[in-house]
């Protein structure tokens, strides 16, 4: 199998300028916790699962966690529709008959004899498929970068800057994966258009960057005046000091370009054939990191021509 629980160091250190490469070791660590818990019970029964090793728990951990499907009466495996693969624009659904106690897969169009019926597993992007199912999308319409900012607690600001954002951030937006302190999270997306409204980067992430580069108590406080103005949330409009406001989407300028400096180096370095470690890589494994990369590296980029612009033309609101 591909998920990435199953790859090995070399192959994850190929991938640790994404955001998934997190999250994999987190996986690991866990089925390592479930097993060790499971172990005790597993060894009192070797009539009935003979020795399980770690290794055994994982594949058959992988094996249910990939093809459950989830219904009003829980998560369940469906003979032969658990073997349909993935195609991300396929219209093709699961209906399940809750009266009859049935589930039926409904093709999105006529398919011809032979012809493979897909369906889609849903809106996910590579870094999701590569680590539940273990493949990727060449070019994925839903790939999408986690961002990782600290507000470091050694900030004389730290307590009234997270006051601020907590009275002024909400209401919950579901790109942000995190609203604690110091590190929060954000997914953003692909702009698509870069003199648009910057569809894809979340304005409570523009909202966190203004209060993040606050110097002064007067500011957040000037921040807090103008949230009120509006809906009580800081990212409504531009602040009305255009300094502070550019200043504030230069630093997520500087962020990006490191994200994007790291996803480069990591992709020339799979393209190096002679590369110990590139050359010890699964190939499948290879093309998904270069798949997921590729990815990740044109949401980013697209994203940082959006704010690049946004600093060229912000004006302060008449």
């Amino acid at each position: 199998m591909h998920n990435m629980m199953f790859w090995g160091p070399n192959e994850l250190h190929a991938i640790q300028y994404s955001s998934i490469y997190d999250e994999t070791i987190k996986q690991k660590e866990q089925a390592k916790k479930d097993f060790a818990a499971l172990k005790p019970v597993l060894d009192r029964l070797p009539h009935l699962f003979g020795e399980v090793k770690l290794g055994d728990f994982m594949h058959a951990s992988a094996l249910v966690s990939s093809r459950a499907w989830r219904t009003p009466r829980g998560a369940s495996l469906i003979p032969f529709a658990d073997f349909l693969n993935h195609d991300g624009v396929s219209g093709s659904v699961l209906l399940y008959d809750e009266q009859n106690d049935v589930s039926e897969v409904v093709a999105d169009r006529n398919y011809a004899v032979g012809e493979q019926v897909m369906i889609r597993y849903g809106k996910y992007s590579n870094a999701t498929l590569a680590l539940n199912f273990g493949f990727t999308l060449s070019r994925n319409i839903y790939d999408q970068v986690l961002i990782q900012i600290d507000m470091p607690v050694q900030d004389p600001l730290y307590k009234k800057k997270l006051d601020i954002w907590r009275k002024h951030s909400l209401p919950r937006s579901e790109d942000m994966c995190s609203s604690s302190c110091p590190k929060t999270s954000f997914v953003i997306k692909e702009v698509k258009f870069s003199h648009s409204k910057g569809m894809g980067i979340p304005q409570i992430l523009r909202a966190f960057l203004r209060v993040f580069c606050a110097m002064s108590v007067e500011e957040l406080e000037e921040m807090a005046i103008e949230a009120a103005e509006s809906d009580g949330r800081l990212a409504r409009r531009p602040l009305k000091n255009v300094e502070r406001e550019i200043h504030a989407h230069r630093r997520l300028l500087l962020h990006l370009d490191d994200m994007i400096q790291g996803h480069s180096t990591a992709i020339e370095q799979l393209e190096v054939i002679d590369d110990p470690s590139s050359r010890s890589m699964h190939p499948f494994r290879k093309e998904m990191a270069k798949d997921l990369l590729a990815g990740e590296h044109r949401v980013l980029q697209s994203a940082r021509a959006w704010v690049a612009n946004y600093c060229e033309t912000v004006k302060i609101p008449q």
